[in-house]
């Protein structure tokens, strides 16, 4: 084909197109134009729920593992969940558990050095990565199927053996002093940061790493943590991948069996034990203003849990159709980012709404979510909103288990949450029986507008104009060195 007959024939298929669609199809322009049906009112069979249950064995030393055969890919995966979280933080010492995480895995373990570990995984395209919350720690290791014993050889170093190394511990400091430093340069991360600290007033949660609480952390801190937390009653594993579910097991046997460490985990407390409302406002010199405000809300799992997820929805969570979108950004275009979020944990929950917008907006955003939620504690939801919520978090639900590692990480992550083993089923069911006065009674049971906390991050100028209609607003200062 030369060079120039590629456009020559582009065109003589676009002319042929447009001939078609004009004299070809002459007896379809008349007819009545095609609609997609609402999808509101699409009917369909019932959805089936019915995930493989994982085989579960616990250790002598106890460690529980659950395992999933997957056989579609030559790979294996591990999810370890880690009872060891921020709020499990010395005070003065924040941060510690989360340094320790990152220095076990590049710091090397008695039998293998930083960079020679490095280089190991590199050779094995494996992965072991750590993530650090607020409760506990997840460790996610990636291997082919081929190399699976080897690298579950030193994952099981790094768990009972890390060396912690000097350097590499001091070029972890490094970075989380310089991602404590860049904070104030993420308003969003910023403002929930600090709306965290007051949420969780006189507890641990609420407590942040700064400069100092960094530099106070020495190589021994991080063994202590890894002492007292790095216990095999201590964890949970989960496990899929191309792997015979019996073959496996004689492996973790073999990797972690002979772990006798026993830990010594300092109990934390739930929060709100001390919990007071406010309303605080956080200079930032930005042209946008950062709303978030919340409170306590059922714990996961308890009667109110079920009603609280729907209520949740229909508030904000559950995008275009929730009432916080379409009034605040729809109807009045107050805010380009606006919603709300339902945290629920073993002990306690946490409900909230955020929104982002200009200055001069804030007070007016701020009442019209607080109105939102206030209507909602007086008058409960509507049947529709009910059955829209119902059907979306139902039809979303099934789709949190689309893989067999998701599915064996949620069982794992509720043996974590002391839940029982038929939890999942059991939320099927409770959503799909709620009634609007159940909905109706939890509303005006939990939800407080007047009795939250409030954090606004915004201008100066912008404190002087929600101070005008909000006198109680306190300005905060905060300092992280």
């Amino acid at each position: 084909m030369s060079k120039h007959s590629f456009p020559r024939i582009i065109i003589i298929f676009l002319i042929t197109f447009i001939f078609g669609c004009i004299f070809g199809q002459s007896d379809t322009l008349n007819a009545a134009p095609f609609t997609l049906p609402d999808p509101a009112k699409l009917t369909y069979g019932p959805l089936k729920f019915d995930p493989p249950q994982p085989f579960r064995f616990t250790l002598p030393n106890g460690l529980t593992v659950y395992i999933i055969e997957n056989h579609e890919l030559p790979v294996v995966k591990i999810t370890l969940i880690v009872k060891s979280g921020t709020m499990y933080d010395p005070p003065g010492k924040e941060g510690v558990s989360e340094l320790t995480a990152s220095v076990m895995r590049t710091g090397g373990t008695l039998k293998m050095a930083p960079q020679a570990l490095d280089e190991t995984l590199d050779y094995y395209a494996a992965t072991i990565e750590p993530g650090t919350g607020l409760e506990k720690t997840q460790w996610s290791v990636f291997s082919l199927k081929k190399d699976f014993e080897k690298v579950l050889g030193i994952f099981s170093q790094l768990l009972q053996e890390p060396l912690f190394d000097e350097g590499r511990l001091k070029l972890g400091k490094d970075l989380k002093s310089e991602e404590i430093r860049r904070l104030p340069d993420d308003p969003q991360s910023w403002a929930f940061k600090e709306f965290n600290r007051l949420l969780y007033q006189g507890n641990p949660r609420g407590r942040l790493p700064t400069l100092t609480t960094i530099k106070n952390i020495q190589k021994s801190d991080l063994v202590e943590c890894h002492r007292r937390h790095y216990a095999p009653e201590n964890m949970i594993m989960a496990l899929s991948g191309d792997i015979r579910r019996d073959d496996a097991e004689i492996l973790i046997r073999k990797a972690f069996g002979d772990w006798q460490a026993k830990g010594q985990i300092v109990p934390v407390a739930a929060p709100f034990k001390s919990f007071s409302p406010g309303s605080y406002y956080l200079i930032k010199e930005t042209p946008q203003t950062v709303i978030v405000t919340g409170q306590a809300a059922p714990k996961k799992g308890s009667d109110a849990y079920y009603a609280f997820d729907v209520i949740d929805f229909v508030l904000g969570s559950g995008g275009f159709r929730s009432r916080i979108f379409q009034e605040v950004r729809t109807n009045r275009g107050l805010a380009y980012s606006t919603g709300s979020f339902y945290r629920a944990r073993r002990d306690y929950g946490v409900f909230g709404a955020y929104a982002m917008t200009k200055s001069a907006s804030a007070p007016t955003a701020l009442q019209m979510i607080q109105d939102i939620m206030g209507k909602a504690k007086r008058d409960g939801l509507l049947p529709e909103e009910i059955d829209g919520a119902k059907k979306s978090i139902l039809n979303s639900f099934i789709f949190q288990f689309d893989s067999p590692h998701q599915i064996v990480t949620q069982q794992a992550l509720l043996a974590f949450d002391k839940l029982p083993d038929d939890f999942l089923q059991q939320y099927r069911q409770r959503i799909t029986s709620l009634t609007p006065a159940e909905i109706r009674k939890t509303a005006g049971n939990v939800l407080a507008p007047k009795d939250s906390i409030t954090l606004i991050l915004g201008s100066e100028a912008g404190y002087r104009q929600i101070k005008g209609k909000y006198p109680d607003f306190k300005r905060i200062m905060v300092n992280y060195d």
